[in-house]
């Protein structure tokens, strides 16, 4: 009898767990302000969000402002502004490495999107454990003001992927624990430094089980989004859907390309986006690979001819029963 009783209890508190961890997800989710319900014009279709790409100049900044792009990325390291003097300690500035110096800071950017009042995200994309511990308190003081009402992503790459990249990762427990804490209406966007040379390596189940661990031990239960290599991606269709599909609702793919000399099977990557649904990836490519990735494949050509063909057969097997 008492083990009947303390089986109960036992199950009534796994239940309560259960409800309040699903309560606290829930309540996390709201928080984070997302790019379909800011832009409801894509019909939760994440493959049509339009993106603006290394804003890290004032004039750049101020042509994004002023496009048809949706969302704003743009990169922060440590460095110093233009003209400033010898000696003048480094300050989280716009930039992509090896860059040093820029004539923009993340604070100006930060400011000049805040009032400028247009209906644009942002994707700030973190190069260094020192610079993001350098930016932190000033991304935290923008959003907590009222007029950051857009979506913000933050992200960093935080494992090493494949191809052993050089690029050392920023660190994954800080970071992460970081944008859990302080930035709760922000996405999180975490990745895997990577290489390419001779021979294109895909995403493996270590590098997918070195992610979900860190964002497990961070107490991680809101949605992310894993920006992934296009060339890889393609390679690792399988892995990549099920890491989506397993994971929290919400979470998303983020499918870029940082080297226009990368070989991408695109019949593959097409059918990557099929299978995981395009409200589940954004595709953050060049004009030119996204013209590429939206022509039907040779795949595709061959299926409708076969198509055709049995369709013809059909037909004539319909005449001659008739007749």
């Amino acid at each position: 009898m008492k083990r009947n009783n303390l089986f109960s209890s036992v199950t009534s508190w796994a239940t309560v767990v259960v409800v309040i961890l699903a309560l606290v997800h829930g309540s996390l989710s709201d928080k984070v302000i997302s790019v379909p319900a800011y832009f409801p014009n894509i019909n939760n279709d994440l493959t049509r969000v339009t993106w603006a790409h290394a804003v890290n100049s004032r004039a750049k900044l101020n042509a994004s402002l002023n496009d048809d792009s949706m969302m704003i990325e743009a990169d922060i390291l440590m460095g110093q502004l233009d003209g400033s003097p010898p000696g003048t300690n480094p300050i989280p500035i716009m930039g992509h490495p090896p860059q040093t110096t820029s004539d923009l800071s993340l604070e100006e950017f930060l400011t000049t999107i805040l009032k400028s009042g247009k209906h644009k995200g942002i994707k700030l994309d973190f190069k260094s454990k020192e610079v993001f511990a350098s930016s932190e308190n000033i991304v935290e003081e923008v959003l907590n003001k009222p007029e950051a009402d857009f979506p913000v992503w933050i992200n960093a790459d935080v494992l090493p992927g494949p191809g052993n990249s050089p690029v050392v990762p920023v660190d994954a427990d800080y970071f992460v624990r970081t944008v859990v804490k302080k930035f709760p209406s922000a996405m999180l966007s975490v990745g895997w430094t990577t290489f390419i040379n001779n021979q294109i390596e895909p995403y493996t189940h270590h590098d997918i089980g070195n992610m979900t661990d860190v964002l497990s031990r961070n107490s991680v239960i809101q949605p992310v989004t894993f920006p992934v290599r296009a060339a890889l991606a393609a390679k690792s269709g399988a892995l990549l859907t099920n890491l989506v599909r397993s994971s929290i609702p919400g979470t998303s793919l983020t499918i870029y390309n940082s080297n226009s000399s990368d070989k991408v099977d695109m019949a593959a990557l097409r059918d990557l986006i099929h299978d995981l649904g395009k409200d589940k990836v954004y595709l953050d490519l060049s004009p030119e690979m996204m013209n590429e990735l939206n022509q039907k494949g040779t795949g595709s050509v061959l299926s409708s001819a076969s198509g055709l063909v049995f369709a013809s057969i059909v037909c004539l097997l319909c005449i001659n029963y008739y007749n």
